[in-house]
Parts: structure tokens; C-alpha cells; sequence
């Protein structure tokens, strides 16, 4: 496994299902866990993107062949980096909950809905950019926001700290909006109201907002949760996040985990079942995968 800081730099290689990596078959996994995870803040550190202090964590899971998949509100494009980084072919969720992209080939049973699309089999679960883009100039019509899709990729990078390629790719959304907003008198249930009225909901992440449809990251662990216990019907499933958007996914799990913010401290999320870590970012990541053996 390669520490790379920050992710994502690796260009050009192989397609993932044709590489020879620490993830490989997952149609043998013996495991008595399936990880969900949030990323930013999470597996990698919110300031600088590193995860080596995920190591432990992953190593672990390595030698345990037990399912790692990320949830987040990057991008497919931002997502498969990642996972090409760190070896990882099991399926994905991006864009608080979309849709799940599961790799050909991979051993999950499929629903009648699911479509194929390049190396996945795809299930869609949000509402495409191109719907949610005519919705978004209207928001912005009476709120003073800017999507991260309209932005430069420059922009995106001074934003962010993310590399230029690294902003590029945040910047292709597919199932969502993430914005921000100017305005810092705007009170959340003005914002909330507004786009409230466009039949639509919002989320926050932890850098921006989401405009979203229908989805939302617990929709879609739940899911796929479904699908992976036909398979393995004992599992024990487990979720790591930090920001508002991770509360629907860590309520869907069996063991869910609040990783410490960086500056100290929990967001107000209250589940049941709920453990918080003491230590932040990829570091909490570690001690919560690691507490699921002791």
C-alpha cells in the first residue's frame, strides 16, 4: 500500500479490476463486518487529505478481507482516486448518496433497476445534475450562493487546498449540487425554507452544502447493506463520519461511530448505538475500525 499526501495523484494506471491489490476477490470474503465510511474528516485528515494515520485501520482490514466502502459527498471521479490509491474495488456510494456504483464482476446480487455504465453496474438514487442545475439558478435567484460546479478549478482549489487536478474532478457532479454561501448573515432555516420550496432537500457537509433530491447516504447504505446480507447474512455492518450528512448513514448501521472533529469536540448527532471517538480524522477512523475486534 502507497501513503500518498494528499490523495489522488496517481494518474494513468490500470483500470482497478485489473490491478493486483491488497482488495482483490471479493467474491472470498470471510468477514464478519462491512465498513461504511465517510472520507473528508474522516479516513483522510480534513486539512491536508493524508491518511496515514488510517493505516492501522486499513491494514486490518486488509488482513480481515472485510469490505471497505467509502460514502461521501466527493465525486465518482474524486472517489475512484482514492480507491485506485488505496486498492480498493468494492463498491461506492458518492455524492451523499446518488447512487452506488458496483464493479463488474463484483459478487452482490443486483436489482432489476441497476444499469450498466462503463466498469459498474450503477443503481441511481438521486436526481441527475442536469435536473437539479435549473433549480439551482433559481435558489440562487433569492440566496447568495455559488456552486462548486460553476466555480474555475482554480477557485475550487484555493477553497478546498485540493490539488488542480484533484478540483477538476470535484468539480463533475453527477447527482448533486455542493455550494456556498456568501451571505453570513443567512440564517439555515432561510436557507432550509428556500429550498424547501424548490421540492428539494439540503445537507451539509463538511466544507459546503449539498442541493440533493431524494438521496441521502443512509438511503443508500441501507441498500446496500440489503444486498451484501444475501450474501452474508451474519454480517455486522459499521459506519465512520464526522458532519451533519453522515447522521442518516451512521443510523442505518449495527455499529456507528462519530470521529472527533479537528478542532475538538462532536457534531450534535445524537443515534442510538452511537460511540464517538476521543481522536479526529483518520485517526479516529482507526480507533473506531480497530475497537470492532477488541
Amino acid at each position: 500500500m502507497r501513503v500518498t499526501q494528499p490523495f489522488g495523484l496517481a494518474q494513468g494506471r490500470e483500470p482497478v479490476e485489473r490491478q493486483m491489490g491488497v482488495f482483490r476477490q471479493p467474491q472470498k470474503i470471510m468477514t464478519r463486518f462491512v465498513v461504511f465510511t465517510d472520507l473528508d474528516g474522516t479516513l483522510l485528515d480534513h486539512h491536508t487529505y493524508a491518511y496515514v494515520d488510517a493505516l492501522p485501520a486499513l491494514s486490518k482490514l486488509r488482513q480481515t478481507q472485510t469490505p471497505l466502502i467509502m460514502v461521501s459527498s466527493k465525486t465518482r471521479r474524486e472517489i475512484e482516486a482514492l480507491r485506485s490509491e488505496l486498492e480498493n474495488d468494492h463498491p461506492f456510494i458518492p455524492e451523499n448518496g446518488g447512487a452506488i456504483f458496483v464493479p463488474k464482476g463484483y459478487d452482490l446480487p443486483l436489482p432489476d433497476e441497476a444499469v450498466e455504465a462503463g466498469d459498474y453496474h450503477v443503481l441511481v438514487l438521486g436526481r441527475r445534475n442536469e435536473e437539479l442545475a435549473a433549480a439551482f439558478d433559481r435558489l440562487a435567484r433569492v440566496v447568495a450562493v455559488r456552486a462548486l460546479s460553476r466555480l474555475s478549478s482554480e477557485e475550487v482549489a484555493d477553497l478546498t487546498g485540493l490539488t488542480m487536478a484533484q478540483a477538476e474532478a470535484a468539480r463533475e457532479r453527477e447527482f448533486g449540487e455542493a455550494f456556498i454561501v456568501d451571505d453570513p448573515e443567512i440564517k439555515e432555516s432561510v436557507l432550509r425554507n428556500e429550498v424547501h420550496k424548490l421540492g428539494l432537500r439540503l445537507t451539509q457537509g463538511g466544507r459546503f452544502w449539498h442541493l440533493l433530491g431524494e438521496n441521502d447516504k443512509g438511503r443508500a447504505v441501507t441498500l446496500l447493506s440489503r444486498l451484501f446480507r444475501q450474501r452474508h447474512p451474519d454480517i455486522v455492518t459499521a459506519a465512520c463520519g464526522d458532519a451533519p450528512n453522515d447522521e442518516p448513514m451512521l443510523a442505518a448501521v449495527d455499529r456507528p461511530f462519530l470521529v472527533a472533529r479537528p478542532e475538538g469536540g462532536h457534531r450534535p448527532i445524537d443515534i442510538p448505538r452511537l460511540a464517538k471517538t476521543d481522536l479526529p480524522g483518520p485517526a479516529g477512523f482507526s480507533q473506531a475500525v480497530l475497537s470492532l475486534w477488541d
